[in-house]
């Protein structure tokens, strides 16, 4: 093919992409990631202080568990009503700043946790588009402040649902 007609079938592409006054893009820019919903009153990357509900893990559970960054410390919140349902919430913070909350529900009844697990996927779902990773019975969503992650386990006591939402600052937080 002459390189004259491989100019022309270029220029007829190119010409196609323009239309009326305006251009006609190849790609469709990608929209931005959502952000991360609250639980309660809890949100990522939210400060403590003035949080008075709040009761720190003991020593003895410290030591039950790995603390990934320097100044870590573990709370636990009152339960939380959300999506109609009562949710136990743990928020894990550095230097007082939240980067982590755990929502979980923990129930031996299979009706509530089907329902609960329906729920608050659609809840997700509705909130943040359709999951950008799933692994066996957990669905992650990326979002602009971090991810979402929702996990269903079922226990020799029962079932769980869990909600782990995780701040971005975890990127920048110094660890041991």
């Amino acid at each position: 093919m002459g390189s004259s007609v491989k100019i022309g079938v270029l220029m007829m592409g190119i010409s196609g992409f323009f239309k009326k006054g305006g251009i006609k893009w190849l790609f469709k820019p990608k929209s931005p990631p959502p952000t991360s919903f609250s639980i309660g009153p809890y949100r990522l990357d939210m400060q403590i202080a003035g949080l008075s509900e709040l009761r720190e893990f003991t020593k003895i559970q410290y030591r039950g568990v790995t603390r990934q960054f320097k100044g870590e410390r573990i709370y636990y919140t009152p339960d939380v009503e959300h999506l109609g349902y009562r949710w136990n919430v743990m928020l894990n913070a550095v230097n007082g700043i939240v980067y982590k909350i755990t929502a979980y529900i923990e129930t031996k009844d299979k009706d509530l946790a089907n329902n609960a697990v329906i729920d608050a996927f659609l809840y997700c779902k509705n909130q943040m588009g359709e999951p950008n990773k799933q692994r066996s019975e957990m669905f992650i969503w990326e979002t602009m402040d971090g991810s979402v992650s929702f996990q269903t386990t079922q226990t020799a006591e029962g079932f769980e649902i869990n909600l782990l939402l995780t701040s971005n600052a975890i990127r920048h937080l110094p660890r041991f």
